[in-house]
């Protein structure tokens, strides 16, 4: 029926008019936290009867959902089926047909929702790229026959903003460029932001959450390390580039989040290449892309890239992206991908710097 935004998603659930069928994803996961508890509270209640609600997970049978979803409300004119977390990529092809079938036929009574709190949907297909993954043919049928929710990360602006409104709630408050500087530790997740600035206020009371606070407490988190990492590649120390790399993966950090990091560190540098090329200011380029009060980002990128030409950038950036799309199209372990990477950049470092 339809593919909603935030504003339309909140409409739709305050009218009261549910669908019978939702899907709720996306990479920010604190948001898909947020709007399933939302949707939740508006279909049973905030203290729902054990026989209203019932909460699924990824271990539940195909089968047993279709029971709970089938009940009769005992209590209220509405069920709630809440399935987290559900791998709809592992399941079989007739499996797959069988939730397509049931889907389009939810009870009336019934508001079935799949969230997606902590599992990542993406798909490694196995046929080389072609056609869709399960997990997509599934947001086609909810779109189809319910109402689909995708909550992906908010730039840096509007993390600024929240960072702001949750210091304000914990009766703290915090300035814009030192929010800013929390996301530069902290890194783009709102769970972890979160966190981080109920600590923070914890810590400042109802007085200010200062630059002073923010350096003496705040936890510098993987994007932050992959900053480093990049720093390294960059100085061409081959040493300190795989200590860090190992530091990593120690700590039990996924390649794909260390690449993720080393993504944005090689487009930062490259913008900033681009706007000293271009003569444009960095306060006018950090509006231009969205880094709110993060222009210190640019001027930083700027400087790690002083040496290299945007063509010499412009390779590290084509690297990252081969071993991304190796990552989620293959089996190749991605540790090693990961790793290769690192040599490859290393040596983009010596031939061109």
């Amino acid at each position: 029926m339809a593919k909603l935004d935030e504003q339309g998603f909140k409409k739709e659930v305050s009218s009261g008019e549910l669908k019978s069928l939702y899907l709720i994803y996306g990479n920010e996961k604190y948001l898909v936290k947020k709007y399933t508890e939302y949707l939740i509270k508006k279909a049973v209640g905030k203290n729902p009867s054990e026989f209203d609600y019932y909460k699924l997970n990824s271990n539940t049978p195909l089968e047993e959902i279709y029971d709970a979803s089938q009940q009769i409300s005992m209590f209220s004119d509405r069920k709630c089926v809440n399935v987290t977390d559900y791998d709809i990529n592992s399941l079989s092809e007739g499996d797959m047909k069988e939730l397509e079938s049931f889907c389009a036929d939810v009870s009336p009574s019934t508001v079935l929702i799949f969230s997606m709190p902590t599992l990542d949907t993406a798909a490694k297909k196995k046929d080389g790229g072609k056609g869709k993954s399960k997990f997509s043919r599934f947001v086609s049928c909810a779109e189809k026959y319910g109402s689909v929710l995708e909550l992906n990360k908010l730039g840096d602006i509007a993390l600024e903003a929240q960072v702001v409104k949750w210091a304000e709630k914990n009766g703290s408050r915090i300035q814009r460029y030192n929010a800013a500087k929390i996301i530069s530790l902290v890194g783009t997740d709102m769970n972890a932001l979160k966190n981080e600035t109920d600590k923070l206020s914890a810590y400042a009371g109802t007085g200010e959450i200062t630059e002073e606070v923010i350096k003496t407490l705040c936890v510098k988190n993987s994007e932050t390390k992959s900053y480093m990492l990049s720093k390294y590649i960059m100085k061409n120390d081959f040493n300190n580039t795989y200590n860090e790399l190992n530091i990593l993966f120690g700590q039990g950090e996924r390649p794909e989040i260390i690449l993720s990091g080393l993504s944005s560190a090689f487009i930062d540098m490259y913008r900033a290449k681009a706007v000293s090329e271009s003569g444009q200011s960095f306060s006018e380029a950090a509006k231009q892309f969205k880094y709110g009060n993060r222009e210190f980002v640019l001027k930083n990128a700027a400087s790690a890239a002083a040496k290299y030409s945007s063509k010499t950038l412009k390779k590290f950036l084509d690297a990252i992206l081969e071993t991304d799309i190796k990552m989620k199209s293959s089996r190749a372990d991605s540790r090693i991908l990961l790793e290769t990477l690192v040599a490859k950049m290393l040596l983009i470092v010596r031939e061109e710097g």
